[in-house]
């Protein structure tokens, strides 16, 4: 067995903690606060796509979604989503707002907030899910079932397309 020091060299390296990853509907308040919070530094702060509002007319329809992780044992707000139920003529679902900050990317965040949101969305019957993506997100939406549509197109300078999920719960109930 290798040694550093004396000690086992396995005793040196400790496995990397998972975070644990909860997602919650966002109330007025701390938990919408919090939302905002992430909003802003991702979408002002970071990618400079809104001058600081990062508010509009369908909050106070959405439902809102807020990812928080604990590392720590203490746990953080670090991502959000906003799904408009009823946003098309048919009942269709409009996901948007999805921001994960930087240092809890790539770690399943955005993934338990499309979750939650789809969720939602099925389980308030609309008919699909629609999102407009930054193209760069295109792939990770599409593991979660989204099909681009039409072509992409500029938003403040940062390329962007529509997708489209079926609510497959729906689908079984219209046919069955």
């Amino acid at each position: 067995m290798n040694r550093l020091n004396g000690i086992p060299a396995t005793a040196l390296i400790e496995p990397a903690a998972h975070p644990t990853i909860t997602v919650i509907r966002a109330r007025p308040g701390p938990s919408l606060d919090a939302v905002l919070e992430v909003r802003r530094r991702v979408f002002s702060d970071e990618q400079g796509m809104v001058d600081g509002r990062v508010t509009d007319q369908d909050d106070g329809r959405g439902v809102h979604a807020l990812a928080y992780w604990d590392q720590t044992g203490r746990a953080e707000p670090v991502g959000t989503g906003r799904l408009i139920l009823g946003a098309g003529d048919r009942g269709e679902a409009l996901v948007s707002w999805v921001a994960t900050l930087p240092e809890a990317r790539r770690h399943g965040v955005g993934r338990e907030i499309m979750r939650f949101l789809i969720d939602c969305a099925e389980a308030s019957g609309a008919p699909l899910v629609a999102l407009a993506a930054q193209t760069h997100a295109e792939l990770f939406y599409r593991k979660l079932g989204f099909v681009g549509t039409g072509r992409a197109y500029l938003v403040r300078g940062v390329e962007h397309r529509w997708m489209v999920r079926r609510n497959y719960r729906h689908s079984l109930r219209q046919s069955g």
